[in-house]
């Protein structure tokens, strides 16, 4: 039996290969990891997945199975899954991790199952793969989890994760300093209201209302402008409610973005002008002009150009 028990130990530590070299298994320290997800999550992820037996001796002995543990699916579902379990303990105030992109330090950080594995074992809810091979016990089933029991034991191993690895400030400082880029394509109140708060946060007059700025750019700048309806700001608040900004910026020049956002700073048409280099102020205005008729092909929604 200890024989056997070295071979087996051996064979899962490494695989002979076609060409005859035998070479470490790869991904075979994730096995207690992946015996850790749901049966509910699991089944979404296809039958190769779904199938992997859940002995060590029958998962020994199934080459096909084997395969699937070493392929990047394999690495795929454990980082989808585990951030999909984690993410309801590690940004509570957030219910849904779609709202943000790949680039967002959180979600980040929700995708790498590495800190939550080694999070649940130091805690003492999973095995690592060493102590399952020392156990000797090949024929244990690693049966399914509930979802009462998983939420319980991930309720006490993140919070410890973010504290034993020092992640709260990079949690903080993402939510501090949101950019365009954290957000996913998608629509969301949450991009919404991050547009909305960028835009009005960074006007160079955040305590004057519409109309009082309006009063301050006739008489300090004699903007007439102000007197008539201006196409300009309607498409700035339909900006902040509907584009996705990133997209729309990715199409244009450098100087056309520097037009917007300095606009979108509080700066007036002749400040713009000034700083850039243009002889009047209208040379501003027909090129917001034209970004708004842009903006109205490519979206198909009337501003008014």
């Amino acid at each position: 039996m200890s024989e056997l028990r070295s071979v087996i130990q051996t064979q899962l530590i490494k695989k002979e290969r076609k060409d005859g070299s035998v070479t470490p298994l790869r991904n075979v320290a994730w096995i207690p990891a992946f015996y850790f997800i749901p049966e509910d999550i699991l089944q979404k992820c296809g039958a190769a997945i779904y199938s992997i037996p859940r002995t060590i001796g029958e998962l020994w002995k199934d080459e096909a199975a084997i395969a699937t543990v070493e392929s990047d699916l394999f690495n795929l579902v454990l980082s989808d899954a585990f951030a999909y379990m984690v993410w309801p303990f590690l940004c509570p105030e957030i219910p849904y991790m779609e709202i943000f992109s790949g680039y967002e330090p959180s979600w980040k950080l929700a995708h790498r199952p590495g800190i939550w594995a080694r999070a649940l074992q130091e805690c003492g809810y999973m095995p690592t793969i060493e102590e399952i091979l020392a156990s000797g016990d090949y024929d244990y089933v690693f049966n399914f989890m509930s979802w009462e029991a998983v939420s319980y034991m991930l309720s006490i191993a993140v919070p410890w994760a973010v504290q034993s690895n020092n992640l709260q400030p990079i949690i903080d400082t993402a939510k501090e300093f949101r950019c365009f880029e954290d957000f996913d394509n998608r629509e969301s109140n949450q991009k919404i209201d991050f547009i909305r708060k960028w835009y009005h946060t960074r006007t160079k007059h955040p305590q004057i209302s519409l109309e009082g700025y309006q009063e301050h750019c006739k008489q300090y700048y004699d903007d007439i402008e102000w007197e008539t309806p201006d196409p300009i700001s309607s498409f700035e608040e339909e900006v902040e409610a509907r584009v996705d900004v990133n997209k729309f910026l990715s199409k244009i020049n450098d100087k056309d973005k520097q037009i917007l956002q300095m606009r979108a700073e509080g700066y007036t048409n002749q400040e713009i002008a000034d700083r850039l280099g243009y002889k009047t102020h209208s040379a501003v205005v027909k090129r917001i002009k034209r970004l708004g008729k842009k903006y109205q092909d490519d979206s198909g929604l009337n501003f008014g150009f």
